[in-house]
């Protein structure tokens, strides 16, 4: 994996104010703030490359937002932010089962880690997410935008974003436009290399595989009467290979020969704008016992 070599941030001022029951919450962009989340990205991106996933499960687990309820209907506007409390502890699950995936994926990429203030982010398409954050906020609130990028001849940042953090209750927590339920403007934004991935439903993916491999069901599962469908999240590269993979749902028994079959799948390369672009999707694979 390729090395990360160096690191950028944005200097600001201090700003704290104290909410009820919360705890502290940090409210404007802050140097020694940022080199504090510099350090926990670094740590992230170092277990990532290790393999460590116990590691990656911990720091994962450290961004959860304790009593999220009360934190977004404190700091967001009440209809959005008892939306996006709703919406966050539904995906909390299948959250922190993909952060470990997404630093294993950031490791991988070319470039620097990335810290920037939301509320300075130039306006653009891949901003969408900062924007919206900001807006909805009804109190003062400090929010960083990280990723892993690089700079091209022009200076136009570009790179992968692994989300956006705030400082709550002494640590950082982290969330993402996807699983607060919040969408792009539409219509939506024109593509950009920080937008990272293309989502593309399952169903329409599934259209565009050139290469199946069919499963090997498993002898135990097959005694034992088990049957059903394993769903799976995956990406897939420019190439039209698969990229990274993680099970999502299904019966346990049959989520290794389900890995197994898909690693091995190939899709036709998806294009945006001319340029080949790596898509986020989901894949079924179904066993079923014929009698």
């Amino acid at each position: 994996m390729r090395a990360i070599r160096r690191f950028a941030g944005y200097a600001a001022t201090v700003g704290i104010c104290l909410l009820p029951v919360l705890g502290k919450a940090q409210t404007s962009a802050d140097a020694s703030a940022m080199e504090r989340l510099r350090g926990q990205m670094t740590t992230a991106l170092a277990a990532a490359r290790q393999g460590d996933q116990a590691k990656l499960k911990e720091i994962g687990r450290s961004w959860i937002i304790p009593d999220h309820e009360l934190w977004f209907k404190a700091m967001f506007e009440e209809g959005p932010g008892a939306t996006m409390a709703s919406a966050y502890g539904a995906n909390l699950e299948p959250t922190e089962k993909m952060l470990p995936k997404l630093f294993e994926w950031l490791a991988r990429q070319e470039g620097e880690l990335v810290i920037e203030d939301a509320k300075t982010l130039p306006k653009r398409s891949d901003s969408w997410c900062g924007e919206k954050l900001t807006s909805l906020l009804k109190s003062d609130l400090a929010l960083y935008r990280v990723s892993v990028g690089k700079a091209d001849s022009s200076g136009l940042q570009s790179g992968r974003v692994a989300g956006y953090f705030a400082l709550v209750n002494g640590d950082y927590r982290r969330l993402d436009c996807q699983s607060l339920g919040l969408a792009p403007p539409s219509p939506g934004p024109p593509p950009h290399p920080m937008s990272a991935i293309l989502r593309v439903g399952g169903n329409v993916m599934a259209a565009r595989n050139i290469k199946k491999v069919a499963p090997v069901y498993p002898r135990e599962a097959r005694a034992a009467g088990i049957s059903g469908t394993v769903r799976l999240h995956a990406i897939i590269g420019k190439d039209g290979g698969i990229q990274a993979l993680e099970f999502f749902s299904g019966p346990p028994a049959l989520k290794e020969a389900a890995l197994d079959a898909v690693r091995q799948w190939k899709y036709q390369v998806t294009f945006l704008k001319g340029n080949p672009i790596e898509v986020d999707t989901t894949i079924d694979v179904s066993f079923t016992i014929n009698r």
